[in-house]
């Protein structure tokens, strides 16, 4: 974190190398590249973690405690989908009428 001065106020601000913290620096804007990792022991209703994708090379020189230590972004969960029902708000009795073709 640090203090950016601008031409009317100071505000506080935070500063990401993006080169030391492999973002990816594109024509529109920096980008993150992220993996989903299935939880073994699922918590909180999440089904997966989200994590920074790292080359397979630095990956593979990493001990277990290193990967453990590298941060969650954020953690994901299956969809519940409900059944929408239509309320219904009026009924009326057809029976005398021949002019309903049920």
């Amino acid at each position: 974190m640090t203090n950016l001065k601008g031409r009317t106020t100071t505000k506080r601000c935070l500063v990401i190398p993006i080169d030391d913290s492999r973002l990816y620096l594109g024509e529109k804007g920096v980008y993150l590249d992220c993996t989903a990792i299935e939880l073994q022991n699922q918590q909180y209703s999440d089904t997966h973690c989200i994590k920074q994708q790292i080359p397979r090379e630095e990956y593979d020189a990493m001990n277990d405690e290193q990967r453990r230590a590298l941060p969650i972004l954020g953690g994901l969960r299956e969809i519940e989908r409900k059944q929408q029902q239509m309320p219904v708000t009026t009924s009326f009795d057809a029976s005398d009428n021949s002019d309903v073709p049920f």
